[in-house]
């Protein structure tokens, strides 16, 4: 299992490949990264077979749409979060319109089978959005953390869907995991668990 990384302008999003020993791939939040994405595909011949969606805020969605139409993968985002890519509710922002993209699969907690020989789960961790779901590669000691988790910092609680107390919740479930574990943040520098452990362990939003 490789993963192959993307810093995306303008809002610094974290975007992420990853691929197989079979070259088939998962795109995990294609952000504004289109372009970086499909380049990648193509050099590399890879297969993507899904799209994953840490939540549904606007920066992390914006390439779903020409993702899905260039390779044809499924696209899978937590239930909850699932409104959020509608257009009669989708939140407005700083972006222009983006194409829309209908999730095929809406995911809830437990393993998911997109790669056959990949042990992958999807954690849910709300706090940041209802929704927020972590991707987890036990085996290869991986995380994909979104909004949840940076280096040195966590995601915002203050936007609408957003909870303090359940982020915290998160927070505690994913400083259990193994220190080893390498973090794919929503934006910013990777960490790993143990690098953030110190600050992490019992950490409270200020009241």
């Amino acid at each position: 299992m490789r993963v192959i990384p993307f810093r995306v302008a303008p809002f610094d999003n974290g975007t992420y490949i990853l691929v197989d020993a079979h070259r088939d791939a998962i795109v995990v939040d294609p952000s504004l990264g289109e372009k970086e994405v499909l380049e990648a595909v193509r050099r590399e011949g890879m297969r993507v077979l899904a799209i994953l969606n840490t939540h549904g805020h606007p920066d992390h969605v914006y390439s779903n749409a020409p993702v899905k139409e260039a390779t044809r993968a499924r696209l899978a985002i937590h239930r909850l979060d699932a409104y959020r890519l509608e257009e009669v509710t989708r939140p407005g922002g700083v972006l222009p319109p983006a194409p829309l993209a209908v999730a095929d699969d809406l995911l809830e907690e437990g393993r998911l089978d997109y790669l056959a020989d990949v042990r992958l789960e999807a954690l849910h961790t709300p706090g940041h959005t209802e929704g927020s779901t972590c991707y987890h590669l036990p085996d290869e000691r991986i995380l994909f953390s979104g909004d949840v988790l940076f280096a040195g910092n966590v995601g915002r609680v203050d936007l609408p869907g957003g909870d303090a107390r359940q982020m915290e919740a998160s927070l505690a479930r994913i400083a259990d995991l193994p220190p080893e574990t390498r973090v794919y943040p929503g934006h910013g520098a990777q960490t790993t668990i143990g690098g953030e452990t110190g600050w992490l362990k019992g950490f409270r939003f200020a009241d």
